[in-house]
């Protein structure tokens, strides 16, 4: 393959083509005009800053622990005070039943499910970040090889074009080689299309305020290895996936849900103290009475039982009744989840595998066989034992080859991220 990438013009007096390079697929130029350039880690670190899904599940986070004070506050005291006979006391709402405790480890279950979901919602979305990355990697390499292509080609196309006015070689042969042009700018046309999608995926997932109009990406395509059994693939998955954590976590929180419901079957009592002062507290005319009435003074002070509720009919069995059909369904979104779980790792190791294969076809063979193939074409036209319907046919296989195979690189690369997405580990090159 190295051999070929730089292969240059050739010219042989009655030849009835001039053979022409393939550029490398993996060499990714600078463009004359210098755009500002992101690497993997700068278009990651900039996501999870900027990403307002991301900011909005950290303020889930915020509220949560908010509702965790809400939760551990204890009733305030009420102070009471009546003007006829200057009585002022103070009462006190005492809460049984263990309905604090309880009421605190739900709030507490409650911010970790929100961190649990935030760590999913960044998994979920660092993996779309990831293929749209690897999508700009892979279309900037085919525009940039498209683009090697159309130039080379042209300059064949002009070289035939003099051949042909000199009367070197048929006009059907020429006609032959001017229509294989279409198909580099078709190459061409397509390759820019989808390195503009991937960028705007990316300014789509970082906010169009974070990335410039037009910017570049810098990286490597290249498959990485990973060989990991699938039995271990599953265990770290169930050990790892934050959509698996929220959801045990939900069971938790049901289940604290119900014992909330259950210490709110008694009733709490107000227990409170109070002063009474009666009789001559106020000098005015006798109008005033009404409101400060004159007497005989008088005090008195007590310490008792202001209220409670007795629990004849209302034992709080709806709200029982209610929690312990959202733990019932907890417990089912929680095995379910379990259930998607494996199901995602299998399916994505699947995926993988099968990528992996395909990449290794190219590269043990398909590689190698259609560079041969070129190679005996090209040296069997030279000498004139091929014509030039041959040549070109070896040369468009050669050419798909490289593209099928920096596909597949790309494809491997997707797969393994949505692997080790469907695990739970960080997804990055």
């Amino acid at each position: 393959m190295n051999g070929f990438l730089s292969r240059l013009l050739h010219h042989r007096t009655g030849a009835k083509i001039i053979a022409f390079s393939a550029a490398g697929f993996f060499s990714i130029s600078v463009s004359a005009q210098q755009l500002p350039s992101y690497s993997w880690q700068q278009i990651h670190d900039l996501f999870l800053r900027s990403n307002p899904t991301l900011r909005a599940q950290e303020q889930s986070i915020i509220s949560n622990k908010a509702a965790e004070g809400t939760a551990a506050a204890r009733p305030n005291p009420t102070l009471q005070n009546d003007t006829t006979s200057a009585t002022i006391g103070i009462y006190q709402e005492f809460e049984i039943g263990g309905k604090r405790a309880a009421r605190i480890r739900s709030a507490r279950l409650a911010t970790q499910i929100s961190q649990a979901d935030s760590e999913d919602a960044r998994r979920t979305l660092t993996l779309r970040l990831r293929q749209a990355f690897v999508s700009a990697l892979q279309s900037k390499s085919d525009l940039q090889f498209a683009r090697d292509n159309l130039t080379n080609y042209q300059r064949i196309v002009e070289l035939n074009r003099e051949m042909l006015q000199a009367g070197e070689i048929a006009r059907a042969d020429f006609l032959r080689i001017q229509l294989q042009t279409l198909q580099f700018e078709t190459d061409l046309d397509d390759a820019s299309l989808e390195l503009k999608t991937a960028k705007a995926t990316l300014r789509g997932l970082l906010g169009s305020a974070n990335l410039p109009e037009d910017f570049d990406v810098n990286g490597d395509l290249k498959a990485e290895p990973f060989d990991t059994d699938l039995a271990d693939l599953r265990k770290l998955a169930l050990q790892s996936r934050p959509d698996l954590k929220s959801a045990e976590t939900g069971r938790q929180k049901a289940a604290a849900d119900v014992r909330v419901a259950r210490a709110n079957r008694w009733p709490d009592p107000t227990i409170g103290t109070s002063f009474l002062r009666t009789g001559n507290e106020m000098p005015g005319p006798p109008w005033f009475e009404p409101f400060y009435p004159k007497g005989s003074t008088s005090n008195a002070m007590g310490v008792g039982l202001a209220s409670i509720q007795i629990p004849l009919f209302n034992r709080n069995q709806g709200e029982i009744a209610r929690t312990r059909s959202e733990q019932l369904r907890a417990d089912f979104l929680a095995q379910a989840a379990q259930n998607q779980v494996i199901q995602d790792v299998d399916s994505a190791y699947s995926e993988f595998v099968s990528a992996r294969n395909r990449l290794g076809l190219y590269e043990k063979t398909y590689l190698g066989a259609a560079k041969e193939s070129l190679d005996i074409e090209d040296f069997s036209f030279h000498k004139g034992a091929a014509s030039v319907l041959d040549f070109l046919d070896a040369e468009r296989t050669y050419r798909a080859t490289q593209l099928a195979y920096h596909q597949q690189v790309a494809a491997y690369m997707n797969s393994l991220a949505q692997l080790e997405s469907a695990i739970g580990l960080d997804v990055g090159p």
